[in-house]
């Protein structure tokens, strides 16, 4: 795609600039990664897309989704430790990302809506299994409250298109799952 190159080149993942904190470093090399292989992604059948990066904390595999390239965006625009040279690096991917969106808007769509069904069912499973045995699952509530967190980010990316009333359905739906533990 010769607009990715525009924005990012032809060389591989930059070097780190050591601007930033090594963990905000990594984060920014896969952001990069995820960016650059959009289209890809989105032309794709894949939801969940492995990708493989060095990072100065060592190799890291982790699996893209329209989401969680959004939540790292989000993360690295707000992390105050992020450098100067880093914050330029990240104008690029969000550039790939808006023009990623107005190039293939049925491909973006389609993608988060099978990202939303995704985190539903996950959450929804575990909520069922917690209502089952709510000792046993409530240990796992940090980890699972992920998907319920990333539920509500893709409706978010959704907009307009997303289920309407789904997150007032949601809660409720909590509610008589978790009540039934009180």
């Amino acid at each position: 795609m010769s607009w990715i190159n525009k924005i990012f080149g032809r060389e591989a993942t930059p070097p780190p600039t050591g601007d930033s904190p090594p963990e905000l470093e990594a984060e920014l090399i896969e952001a990069e990664q995820f960016a650059k292989e959009l289209p890809d992604y989105l032309l794709s059948d894949r939801l969940f897309w492995q990708i493989v990066v060095d990072t100065p904390l060592g190799a890291r595999q982790p699996k893209m989704t329209l989401g969680s390239l959004f939540e790292r965006m989000q993360h690295l625009a707000s992390a105050p430790a992020l450098g100067p040279k880093d914050r330029e690096r990240l104008k690029r991917i969000q550039e790939a990302w808006d023009i990623a969106r107005k190039s293939y808007p049925q491909q973006f769509k389609q993608k988060l809506r099978r990202e939303l069904d995704s985190y539903l069912h996950n959450w929804k499973y575990y909520l069922e299994q917690r209502r089952g045995d709510p000792e046993r699952w409530k240990e796992d509530y940090e980890v699972e409250l992920r998907n319920r967190r990333r539920v509500e980010l893709v409706v978010g990316l959704l907009g307009p298109d997303a289920p309407p009333g789904l997150l007032e359905e949601l809660k409720e739906w909590e509610k008589e799952a978790l009540a039934e533990e009180t």
